[in-house]
C-alpha cells in the first residue's frame, strides 16, 4: 500500500479534552489536599490523593494512545500492570474514604459518647477504621485481583489500560459487589449524620466547639456536602456497573484456575474506540473542581494562594498581595526624645500598666483577668483594699529611670486629666469537685458536693469623671 493510500487516524476531541481537564483538576486539588493534611483529616486527604492518581492516569494514557492507530501503539508493558492494580484498589478506596468521612462526622455529633479527650482505645479504633477502609481493603483487592483476572489487560484508545475479568461467580464475589457494599455502609453513616444534624440543629455550633477536633461549623458542613454529593453520584454508578456486568457475563461458567489463566493469558488486546471514552474516566476529572468549590475558595485557601504568589515574587507586581501593615500607638522606648520629654514633664503616671489607653478615653474598663486589676481598688466581696504608691510623690529621677527601662507592654499610662476615679470589683472562685488543697470557705459558702462546679470570675468596672 502506498503512502497516499495509508489510512488517516484523526485526533478526536475527547483525546484533547480529557487530559486538559484532568490536568486542571489535578492543579485545583493541591490546595484542598494541603489544607486537609494540615488539619490531619486522613480520610479526606486519601480521597483527594486517589482521585489525583486517577487524573494522572488520564493524562498519561491520553498522551500515549491518542488515536485509533493500533499498529503504532506501545503495548504498555509494566505501566498498565501498575495502573490496573491501582484502579482496582481505587474502586474500594474511594467509597471507603467516604465511609471514614461520614463516620468521623457522626462521631462529632454523638453527644452520648462525646469526650473532650478521646481515650487510647478510641484513638486506636478510629485509626484502625481509617487504615482498614482507606489502605488495607484496597490492598486486599489488589492482591485478590489475580484470582479472577481473565487476561493481562486491554488497551483502549484514549482511555488506555483496562482490566480484564473472568466471567464467573468468583468475579462477582471478589470484585463487582464490594464497591457497592461499601457505598451502602457510607450511606448508613450519612443517614446517621443527617438525623443528628436535624436533632441537634439548635445546639450544632456548641457541639462542634466542645469536641476535641479540628472542625468548625463551616468546615463540617463543607466536608459533609462534598461527601454527600459524591455518595449520591457513586451509588447509582456502582449499581449500574454491577447490574451491567452481571447481565453481560451471564451465564457464568464454573470457576477453574487453568481456565482463568490459560497459556494465552499474557496476550494484550488492543481496541480502537472511534473517539469514545469510558464514562468512569470523567469522574476523577470532575472531582478536582468539586474539591476546589468546597475547599479551594475559602479563607484558608485564599491565604495560601496569596502566600504562594508572594513566594514566586508576584507581590512586586501586585501591591494588593503585600502583607498589610498596621499603625499602632506605642508608649515604648522607641519613641522620640521630645515625646519622652512631654510624657515626663506634662503627664502623671500610675501603676495601672496593663489597661488599654482607649479604656481611659471611654471611661469604662471591664476585664476578667485578676492580675490586671489596679491596686488601690476596693474588693467588695472580700472587703480588702490594696494600697498603691502615689505617683506624684515619686522623684523625677526615678520617673526617668522607669520611662527608660519599661517596655511597651509594661509602660504606665498618663492619667493627669482624670479628676476622680471609682472602681468596683466582683470576685468569685472556680474549681470542680471537692478539693483538699483549696479552702472552700474563701467565699463564705458551704463545701462543694461531688457533682457541683464553682466558678471564679473577676469583673472590674472603672468609671471616670472629667472636669
Amino acid at each position: 500500500m502506498s503512502a497516499q493510500e495509508a489510512p488517516i487516524y484523526p485526533l478526536y476531541m475527547q483525546a484533547v479534552l480529557l487530559p486538559v481537564i484532568s490536568f486542571v483538576s489535578l492543579l485545583l486539588s493541591i490546595v484542598p489536599l494541603v489544607l486537609h493534611w494540615k488539619h490531619r483529616n486522613v480520610a479526606a486527604s486519601s480521597l483527594i490523593c486517589w482521585y489525583m492518581i486517577l487524573n494522572v492516569f488520564n493524562i498519561v494514557n491520553a498522551i500515549l494512545w491518542p488515536t485509533d492507530d493500533v499498529s503504532a501503539w506501545w503495548d504498555g508493558n509494566g505501566l498498565c500492570d501498575v495502573e490496573g492494580k491501582i484502579m482496582i484498589a481505587s474502586y474500594i478506596a474511594v467509597p471507603g474514604t467516604l465511609v471514614c468521612i461520614f463516620r468521623s462526622l457522626a462521631c462529632v455529633l454523638d453527644t452520648r459518647r462525646a469526650a473532650l479527650v478521646p481515650t487510647r482505645s478510641q484513638r486506636w479504633w478510629n485509626r484502625g477504621m481509617t487504615l482498614l477502609f482507606c489502605f488495607i481493603a484496597p490492598a486486599i483487592a489488589m492482591i485478590t485481583q489475580y484470582v479472577y483476572q481473565g487476561g493481562r489487560y486491554f488497551l483502549f484508545a484514549i482511555a488506555g489500560c483496562v482490566n480484564s475479568y473472568d466471567e464467573s461467580w468468583v468475579t462477582l464475589v471478589l470484585a463487582y459487589v464490594w464497591p457497592l457494599v461499601i457505598c451502602l455502609i457510607a450511606g448508613y453513616y450519612c443517614v446517621i449524620v443527617l438525623y443528628r444534624l436535624s436533632k441537634y440543629r439548635s445546639q450544632f455550633g456548641d457541639i462542634i466547639q466542645s469536641t476535641n477536633s479540628n472542625m468548625n461549623k463551616s468546615r463540617f458542613l463543607r466536608l459533609f456536602l462534598l461527601a454527600f454529593l459524591m455518595l449520591l453520584a457513586i451509588i447509582p454508578v456502582q449499581t449500574y456497573v454491577v447490574t451491567t456486568n452481571i447481565t453481560r457475563t451471564l451465564p457464568w461458567h464454573a470457576y477453574s484456575w487453568s481456565h482463568t489463566h490459560p497459556p494465552t493469558w499474557n496476550t494484550i488486546v488492543k481496541v480502537p474506540t472511534m473517539g469514545q471514552v469510558f464514562f468512569d474516566r470523567w469522574i476523577p476529572a470532575a472531582s478536582g473542581f468539586m474539591f476546589f468549590i468546597f475547599f479551594g475558595s475559602g479563607r484558608d485557601a485564599t491565604k495560601m494562594y496569596c502566600a504562594i504568589m508572594r513566594f514566586v515574587g508576584l507581590h512586586h507586581c501586585f501591591p494588593c498581595l503585600r502583607p498589610s501593615t498596621t499603625t499602632t500607638i506605642s508608649t515604648g522606648s522607641t519613641g522620640s526624645t521630645s515625646s519622652r520629654a512631654k510624657l515626663l514633664f506634662h503627664w502623671k503616671w500610675t501603676s495601672a500598666s496593663r489597661y488599654p489607653l482607649t479604656s481611659y478615653r471611654t471611661g469604662v474598663n471591664t476585664t476578667t483577668n485578676p492580675r490586671s486589676i489596679p491596686r488601690g481598688f476596693p474588693d467588695i466581696e472580700k472587703g480588702i483594699s490594696l494600697q498603691t504608691k502615689n505617683p506624684s510623690n515619686t522623684p523625677w529621677y526615678k520617673r526617668v529611670w522607669r520611662l527608660k527601662g519599661t517596655s511597651s507592654q509594661e509602660r504606665t499610662l498618663p492619667l493627669d486629666h482624670l479628676a476622680e476615679t471609682t472602681a468596683n470589683t466582683v470576685s468569685t472562685t472556680a474549681w470542680a469537685g471537692v478539693s483538699q488543697s483549696r479552702n472552700s470557705s474563701e467565699l463564705g459558702s458551704p463545701p462543694l458536693k461531688e457533682d457541683h462546679i464553682r466558678v471564679k470570675q473577676v469583673i472590674t468596672q472603672q468609671s471616670e469623671l472629667y472636669v
